[in-house]
């Protein structure tokens, strides 16, 4: 099965080749680290690796920890995607050697690990590269997973491969697990007990964002609301879903002249469904791109003042999320499976979600639990909820600094200087 991979690895590798080649020698980072034709690094301490943005966070977190116990550690840190790239370079940049993963063939691994020479390998949560485990162990080096996860959908996929995982998963020193079923999961490829810590979700050693009034004033001025408004934000938007919240918006809108309502869809490609979607309805709405605002009025819309707004441009959320006083977190109302549901939270402001929750379980049970937000099992109950708390009728609680614990960030980080330490 492995050699299976290699080659097929190998003909993507031969088949991309020309494209990226001539898209590296126009200064793409994202080509020159698929190829590893970026400069010389040199050596570095730990190699992190994180396919997106919320993995890009997670390790965001454990390098603050880390540099603060030990300034002088060289880190070197990949990510798969654009959007992952950008955020570790707005929020690690000066702290951190930042790249694309290279294409996952062995020649290309072996020359990054060449030039890295690194004391270690950390991989957050699901991303298993073969040729990059396969090639960092012929190193000798540790191979750390760190916030581990594996949802029953994808253990499901994985178990029909066991041999092939079996294999790989042998080859790392130290796992560190979100929680109790995602060990469990990958108990049934062999890894040795001893080998794993269940050591919880780094997700919640974010530090929290500036919540002063000024900032929050700020936020909605931005996107053309005032403070008396009630502001619903849509985030992570799938299809099916924004036809949901158009209806619920529609029909409270009759009630709640004060109800504004901004959507920020998960993929920007369905901008244009989205806008079609809204003048069908009659509706009239702004389009944000984090500079200014676009006035969108479809003929018969009711002009008097748009209350809706749609957002089309990636990386808002954080700021949308603290101007809101309730958000919906998307990917939860159709089978996706759930996006970040503690973004808002982190926000300060309580958030809802339907129950399609695979990929963030933890999460929703610790928002339920904490009454940061609710779940709801329909398009009824979401616009029950909505309204009870326009009504003032259900209030939720606010995370504060006190919860912040960094406990789990402690943890993972002290193993891995003290393995640096001890070689």
């Amino acid at each position: 099965m492995i050699f299976i991979y290699k080659t097929f690895s190998f003909l993507i590798y031969l088949a991309v080749y020309p494209y990226a080649r001539l898209k590296a020698a126009t200064g793409d980072p994202l080509w020159k680290g698929r190829l590893v034709l970026h400069d010389n690094f040199g050596q570095k301490n730990i190699w992190f690796h994180a396919a997106s943005v919320g993995e890009v966070k997670i390790i965001g977190f454990l390098v603050e920890y880390l540099l603060e116990k030990n300034p002088s550690l060289s880190i070197f840190l990949t990510t798969m995607t654009r959007t992952g790239y950008k955020t570790a370079l707005a929020t690690l940049g000066n702290k951190v050697t930042l790249a694309y993963l290279p294409i996952d063939t062995p020649p290309l691994m072996r020359k990054l690990l060449k030039t890295l020479r690194p004391d270690m390998l950390v991989i957050a949560e699901t991303e298993i590269w073969p040729n990059l485990i396969l090639e960092a162990s012929r190193c000798n080096l540790p191979i750390i997973l760190i916030n581990g996860r594996m949802s029953a959908r994808a253990f499901n996929k994985y178990k029909w491969l066991r041999p092939f995982f079996v294999k790989l998963l042998a080859r790392y020193e130290r796992f560190f697990f979100k929680a109790e079923d995602d060990l469990k999961r990958y108990l049934y490829f062999g890894i040795a007990p001893e080998k794993t810590v269940c050591a919880g979700d780094m997700k919640f050693d974010a530090p929290l964002p500036d919540r002063s009034e000024r900032k929050i004033m700020q936020s909605r001025e931005k996107i053309g609301f005032k403070r008396e408004d009630f502001l619903l934000v849509a985030g992570s938007t799938r299809p099916g879903e924004e036809e949901i919240l158009m209806g619920i918006f529609k029909n409270l809108k009759k009630r709640y002249e004060k109800l504004v309502m901004v959507v920020a869809p998960r993929h920007l490609e369905r901008i244009e469904d989205i806008k079609a979607l809204l003048e069908r309805n009659g509706f009239g709405y702004n389009i944000y791109d984090g500079l200014s605002l676009n006035e969108q009025v479809p003929p018969g819309a009711d002009n008097k003042r748009n209350s809706l707004v749609l957002i089309n441009r990636m990386g808002l959320l954080n700021e949308l999320y603290l101007a809101a006083d309730l958000a919906f977190v998307g990917g939860t109302l159709v089978p996706i499976g759930g996006h970040n549901l503690l973004e808002p939270v982190w926000g300060g402001t309580p958030v809802l979600f339907g129950p399609s929750l695979d990929n963030v379980m933890e999460a929703a049970d610790y928002i339920v639990n904490g009454n940061f937000g609710a779940r709801v099992d329909s398009a009824t109950e979401l616009e029950k909820i909505i309204e009870q708390v326009l009504r003032g009728e259900k209030k939720f609680a606010v995370k504060s600094t006190e919860d912040i614990q960094r406990s789990v960030t402690a943890k993972v980080g002290r193993y891995l200087l003290e393995r640096i330490e001890n070689g």
